[in-house]
């Protein structure tokens, strides 16, 4: 890893007993994958340690997708709303302070970033050229999450950079764009 920091290109040796069942399920998933053993327990661990642990920590809680499709599906459009400008904001902010003691803007888009990265049902790509920026969130929950996402952009843009974002939201896909206010995002951070 070149341009890992310094103490990820340190490695430490462990000897770890495991039943010979777990060892050929890693030993398979390795080979399907083109990788190592290694690598797959490597992205085990840093998966437990960036997501498992501070979720389940923070009060976050699993759900089947059939399950949470069919409880945004019965809410009415206000209410999803509400949950996108009211609830969910507060979630990444809690998180932001729980994982880098920070909610500054930039921490933000972060913790966006780190959520997604796990979750099979959802995918987020943020951009940042100079002080425009692009979030991209497409997901697999159907139109009406589409709600809750444009909910969501519009509010922490609105917090945490003083501008109201260009949105746009399909069925499966918001993107929001804008461009930073350089004095209400120092003022917020």
């Amino acid at each position: 890893m070149p341009n890992a920091p310094k103490e990820e290109r340190k490695s430490v040796v462990r000897t770890t007993r495991l039943p010979e069942s777990l060892a050929l399920s890693l030993q398979k998933d390795a080979a399907d994958e083109g990788t190592t053993v290694n690598a797959v327990i490597n992205s085990i661990i840093r998966r437990y340690y960036e997501w498992d642990k501070k979720a389940r920590e923070s009060g976050f809680t699993m759900i089947q997708k059939p399950v949470l499709k069919a409880l945004v599906e019965a809410a009415d459009d206000e209410e999803l709303l509400r949950i996108g400008r009211d609830i969910a904001p507060v979630w990444f902010e809690d998180m932001a302070d729980y994982w880098f003691q920070d909610s500054s803007p930039d921490r933000i888009l972060d913790t966006i970033s780190r959520r997604f990265k796990f979750d099979p049902l959802m995918r987020t790509e943020i951009t940042k050229d100079g002080n425009a920026y692009s979030i991209v969130l497409r997901h697999d929950l159907g139109p009406k999450w589409s709600i809750i996402a444009e909910a969501v952009a519009r509010r922490l843009t609105k917090k945490f950079y003083g501008v109201e974002p260009v949105v746009t939201r399909g069925d499966s896909i918001v993107t929001a764009r804008f461009k930073a206010n350089p004095a209400s995002r120092a003022h917020s951070a």
